[in-house]
């Protein structure tokens, strides 16, 4: 602005109209929509397969070994996966409590999935089962799964998401636990 000797302010530019300031409010906010229509979260599918168990010589301890599977449906979202955690709940009969073991998962972080793809990860944990008085066989288990991923559309990157499921019934000790797939529900 600047003012001429009169005192009266002269427009130094075009001055906009409420045509022009509705257009540039209408392009922010399909801009906004737009964003956060292509940066939600996409569905991931996990599950549990593999299910078997490994006897350690001369000694009570075994190990549980399973295969967790994450699959990507979408055409458009990778998934990049910061940190992946699973848990074993079981129950003990002589205990009359669930207790939870904390697994090892045997991938390195952080872990990048295509649009559209599956991936696998193995899980295994070490475990005294006298002490929870299971030895030779057990209960169905629980494996809960926590994750904690971002999508990926473009270059673009969506927040930081906390994923948590829980697959169950798993029987490590059934003879067709190395061929069952056990869908998890959030």
């Amino acid at each position: 602005m600047v003012t001429s000797g009169s005192g009266q302010f002269k427009s130094a530019g075009p001055v906009w109209g409420p045509r022009q300031y509705i257009l540039a409010a209408t392009a922010v906010s399909a801009v906004a929509v737009v964003t956060t229509v292509v940066l939600s979260p996409a569905r991931i599918a996990f599950s549990v397969t593999g299910a078997s168990i490994s006897t350690v010589e001369g000694a009570s301890l075994v190990a549980l070994n399973f295969t967790l599977h994450a699959a990507n449906p979408s055409r458009r979202a990778g998934v990049e996966y910061s940190s992946v955690t699973t848990r074993l709940q079981l129950y003990s009969a002589s205990h009359a409590a669930a207790a939870w073991l904390k697994t090892d998962v045997h991938q390195a972080m952080p872990l990048l999935q295509p649009p559209a793809s599956s991936c696998s990860l193995r899980a295994s944990v070490l475990f005294d089962c006298k002490e929870l008085g299971c030895c030779g066989r057990a209960p169905p288990m629980t494996v809960l799964v926590l994750a904690q991923v971002r999508f990926k559309v473009g270059l673009a990157y969506s927040r930081q998401y906390d994923v948590q499921v829980s697959c169950q019934p798993v029987d490590f000790f059934a003879a067709t636990a190395a061929v069952a797939r056990v869908v998890c529900v959030a």
